[in-house]
C-alpha cells in the first residue's frame, strides 16, 4: 500500500512534532524546513524519506516508536499501560480485519473501541485534572456527560482556554459515527446492516476525517505526545474495492 507523496510528507512532520519518540529533545520546536534539515545532518536525504515514507510498511528513523500498548510482563513484574491506547490498538485490529473480510460487524466493533478509547482517555485526563484543582470535572450527578459534551465542556478547561477547532466536515462525521455508535449498543441486531463493499469501504476511509481525527486533535491540543498509531491511523490509505473481472 502507498499513499501520496503530500501525506508522506506530513506524516513524517506529524511523527517528529507530536509523536511519542525518544528523540523529542532535539526536535522539539523544529520548524518544517528545519525538519528536512535534521534529517539531512542525520544521513537520511530527505526527498528520499519521503520516497520510502510512501510506502505504508516503511518505518520513519529516528521518530517512530513501533512499541505498542500491550501490557507486557516480565520476571514478576507488569508494566500496566492507559486502558485508551490499548483499545485504541485494538480497533485498528478490528478496522483491518473488517477490510480484510469486508465485514461491517467487525468495523461496529472497530466503532466501538474507537468512542470506548476516547472516553477512557478524556476519563484520564479528568482524573489528572481533579488530582490538582478543587473544581472537579465530573458527570453530572444521576447522568453522564456525553463524549461530545465532554469535549465541549471540559476540553477548554484541560487545555487552559483553548476549544477544538476541528472542522465543521470532522465534527459532522464525528457526530454520525458517535450516533452509529449508540445505535448499535442499543439494538445490536440491527446493527449488521446491509451495506455492499463500496459503502463499507467509505465508511472505513470516514473514520480518518471523524473520530480518529477528532481524538488526534485533541491530543495535539492538550500537549500529549502521541503514539505513533495514532498519527498513522490519520494519514491509512483509501480503502477501495477492487474490480475483479
Amino acid at each position: 500500500m502507498n499513499i501520496a507523496e503530500k501525506q508522506a510528507k506530513k506524516l513524517i512532520f506529524d511523527l517528529v512534532k507530536y509523536s511519542d519518540h525518544a528523540n523529542r529533545s532535539l526536535t522539539d520546536g523544529l520548524k518544517n524546513k528545519t525538519i528536512e534539515q535534521w534529517f539531512e545532518q542525520n544521513k537520511y536525504p530527505f526527498k528520499r524519506l519521503v520516497s520510502d515514507t510512501r510506502d505504508w510498511g516503511y518505518t520513519v528513523p529516528f521518530v517512530e516508536n513501533t512499541l505498542d500498548s500491550k501490557v507486557y510482563i516480565k520476571g514478576a513484574g507488569i508494566i500496566n499501560v492507559s486502558d485508551y491506547q490499548g483499545e485504541f490498538e485494538s480497533a485498528l485490529e478490528y478496522r483491518d480485519a473488517a477490510i480484510n473480510n469486508a465485514d461491517i460487524e467487525t468495523y461496529n466493533l472497530c466503532i466501538a473501541k474507537l468512542f470506548a478509547s476516547l472516553a477512557s482517555y478524556l476519563y484520564h485526563k479528568a482524573e489528572c485534572y481533579n488530582a490538582e484543582n478543587e473544581d472537579k470535572l465530573e458527570d453530572a450527578q444521576g447522568s453522564s456527560v456525553s463524549l461530545d459534551e465532554k469535549i465541549k465542556l471540559w476540553v477548554p478547561i484541560l487545555s487552559g482556554g483553548k476549544e477544538l477547532e476541528s472542522s465543521k466536515k470532522s465534527w459532522d462525521l464525528f457526530q454520525v459515527q458517535l450516533a452509529q455508535c449508540h445505535k448499535d449498543a442499543i439494538h445490536p441486531q440491527c446493527s449488521a446492516q446491509d451495506l455492499s463493499s463500496v459503502e463499507l469501504a467509505e465508511k472505513v476511509n470516514d473514520l480518518r476525517g471523524g473520530i480518529i481525527n477528532i481524538m488526534y486533535e485533541l491530543h495535539v491540543l492538550l500537549n500529549d505526545e502521541i503514539k505513533s498509531q495514532l498519527v498513522r491511523a490519520v494519514y491509512f490509505p483509501d480503502v477501495y474495492v477492487s474490480e475483479v473481472d
